[in-house]
């Protein structure tokens, strides 16, 4: 069970670092657009006196103040990337299971706008979480991520953007079902809890560089470099199939040992969205290529080619349907855990969780072709101020299909038979807090969620940003 709270804080002025800007009641800012200039116009309140006309004495009233209320219904605002502010957001994590213990943390944010920039002069990310658990060797840490990024677009005259990234994760329950569309999810009688998990140790730095070309076409360059420590539960499906051969004698999996990585991956990209934060319009297509090399075993490497066609199309009123397509392909000895990650320049878990089939546990299927297909309707309704802070409030449904094949035969017994695609569907709520910190809840039905949770069929997902 996870439980999320939320700390609203009003946007920082960029004159006085570390000083509190609380917006004004009082006040409204316009945008005046010249030939070649923008400037802001400032309408403040007039000075006369409000009265009204009564039996008794005519009376002024109190003044108002620039203190905004505590709680105030706002219609839909218009994005303003001039007004130079940064703008923080956050939530503390706090949940934990009975496999990973007692989980704290939290997720911040902080944007800077400035001169017209979009979607912002700069983001800057950062998620620090852990969990305690009484462990076999003592109370202690069973459970860590830690991630910082930085988006940095409008470099050089616009054409620019940068976007740095570094992570450590240690994840004692990943999930390893073993290869192919039709791997098993229901543990021997007489198996530990354990036996479709794994220990994932990674610690890696990458960064993503994006020049434009023409048009909406930009050219995207990604370079990673990694260490991946994966250790197998004794007795577990991953213990098993780490010490099994294939019919050419080889050994069945790769990557079972700790690897240094070093990826360089370039494509091109689409954009024509009218917002990265909440797309309404618009497309965000992606084409790729990515080689990767062991640092310390000369017999892995591999590449990844992906494609990615997302669609946004309004419907009427504040409906967005949303699509996307995604199809992976991995070849050379790729190591067991890139057959369950996909996108070539920004890597997560496909099929299943967040990113791909919602529902479908993490790590369920695997292998080195991967499809994957999203339909949503979204929308984003009207907002409000809370403690200074603009906040607006959305939703979703959707409903997600994917599957994987072994090798490009796909005629292999692992992917069992017919058309096999796996399934997931529910909805969301969205909270966008400012103008660009956006985070999503999100719970979906899939069959297969019983393999991980059992009498609960359900996932459940609280993450910033859109899925796509």
């Amino acid at each position: 069970m996870l439980c999320i709270l939320a700390c609203a804080s009003p946007a920082l002025a960029q004159g006085t670092p570390g000083a509190l800007a609380p917006a004004s009641t009082t006040t409204t800012t316009t945008a005046t657009s010249a030939t070649t200039a923008t400037t802001a116009t400032t309408a403040t309140t007039a000075t006369t006196p409000l009265v009204r006309k009564v039996a008794a004495p005519i009376t002024s009233a109190p003044p108002k103040t620039s203190t905004p209320p505590l709680f105030d219904f706002e219609s839909d605002e218009t994005p303003d990337y001039f007004t130079r502010r940064y703008e923080p957001a956050g939530f503390p994590l706090i949940g934990g299971t009975s496999d990973i213990g007692f989980e704290f943390g939290g997720v911040l944010t902080l944007t800077k706008f400035a001169d017209g920039t979009r979607p912002y002069a700069w983001n800057m990310d950062l998620v620090l979480s852990a969990s305690v658990k009484d462990l076999p060797s003592g109370f202690g840490i069973a459970q860590q991520n830690y991630l910082w990024q930085l988006d940095m677009p409008g470099l050089a005259g616009g054409r620019l953007r940068l976007n740095p990234e570094v992570g450590y994760q240690r994840t004692i329950n990943a999930g390893y079902f073993g290869l192919g569309n039709a791997s098993g999810g229901v543990r021997p009688a007489g198996s530990a809890g354990t036996y479709y998990q794994y220990v994932h140790q990674e610690a890696g730095i990458r960064h993503i560089t994006r020049y434009a070309l023409v048009g909406h076409v930009d050219l995207m360059f990604s370079s990673t470099v990694r260490y991946v420590n994966p250790t197998a539960y004794a007795g577990s499906q991953l213990a098993t199939d780490a010490a099994a051969h294939a019919a050419s004698g080889a050994s069945l999996l790769t990557g079972v040992e700790g690897l240094g990585i070093a990826g360089q991956a370039a494509g091109f990209v689409y954009d024509s969205r009218d917002s990265e934060i909440f797309t309404k319009s618009g497309a965000f297509h992606q084409l790729g290529l990515k080689f990767s090399q062991s640092l310390n075993d000369g017999h892995v490497r591999y590449g990844e080619a992906g494609l990615i066609l997302a669609n946004y199309t309004p419907v009427g009123g504040p409906f967005v349907l949303a699509t996307r397509a995604i199809v992976d392909l991995d070849f050379g000895n790729v190591p067991f855990y890139e057959l369950f990650n996909g996108e070539v320049f920004s890597p997560d878990q496909i099929p299943g969780g967040s990113a791909g089939i919602r529902g479908v546990p993490e790590g369920r299927y695997l292998g080195p072709i991967k499809l994957v297909g999203n339909v949503e309707m979204r929308a984003m309704w009207g907002g409000f101020h809370f403690l200074g802070g603009s906040f607006r409030v959305g939703n979703d449904v959707f409903f997600d299909t994917g599957r994987v094949w072994s090798d490009y035969t796909f005629r292999s017994p692992l992917d069992g038979k017919g058309l096999g695609f796996k399934w997931g569907a529910g909805g969301g709520m969205y909270l966008l807090w400012g103008q660009a910190a956006i985070f999503r809840m999100e719970i979906a039905y899939s069959p297969d969620a019983e393999a991980e949770n059992p009498g609960f069929p359900f996932g459940v997902y609280v993450e910033d940003g859109v899925m796509f």
